[in-house]
């Protein structure tokens, strides 16, 4: 199979032993020198690694059922990779809407940068405050999306809102 590329859509952990394509990059890999295909759970891309550059990632212990339910709520809610979010913030679009705080602060961008941080972690890394910050991007999701207003969202307030808070409704 040498000199052929093998391209590759994501069904899992695997390990691979011939030169592959993932996501539009070419994965050395051979008999001798394998790789493994590793999801990066925030931004969905699949990249391949050295066996030896990749370590077991064990669930927590210590994290209870409903932290679990949370943190899976959380990534429900936030249908934006942290790249797409980081992207959005940019926009003149996202900077015109939302509540602003006592020193002028769009609460959607903050939350926003927030939700950046938080997609670029590791679960196991998680805070109490970044639990806490999960359930308020859950609780405004689902209010905000209660009060979808009719006819075309796409150029909407209501949308642009929502995207700050890392929740693209046209992406459902």
């Amino acid at each position: 199979m040498a000199g052929r590329k093998r391209h590759y859509h994501w069904h899992g952990p695997e390990r691979i032993t011939a030169e592959t394509e993932v996501t539009g990059q070419t994965v050395a890999a051979s008999e001798d020198d394998p790789r493994y295909l590793v999801k990066n759970d925030s931004t969905g891309t699949v990249t391949g690694h050295r066996p030896d550059a990749l370590s077991r990632v064990e669930q927590s212990s210590d994290r209870s059922s409903g932290q679990s339910e949370e943190i899976e709520e959380f990534n429900t809610a936030v249908n934006m990779t942290a790249s797409e979010l980081e992207d959005w913030l940019e926009t003149d679009k996202s900077k015109s809407v939302g509540q602003k705080d006592d020193s002028g602060k769009i609460k959607g961008r903050q939350s926003g940068q927030r939700i950046i941080e938080i997609l670029n972690k590791k679960q196991s890394d998680y805070t109490d405050d970044d639990l806490q910050h999960m359930r308020k991007v859950v609780s405004y999701v689902h209010r905000h999306t209660a009060q979808q207003p009719s006819g075309d969202l796409e150029e909407t307030d209501w949308r642009y809102s929502l995207m700050n808070w890392g929740h693209d409704p046209l992406k459902e």
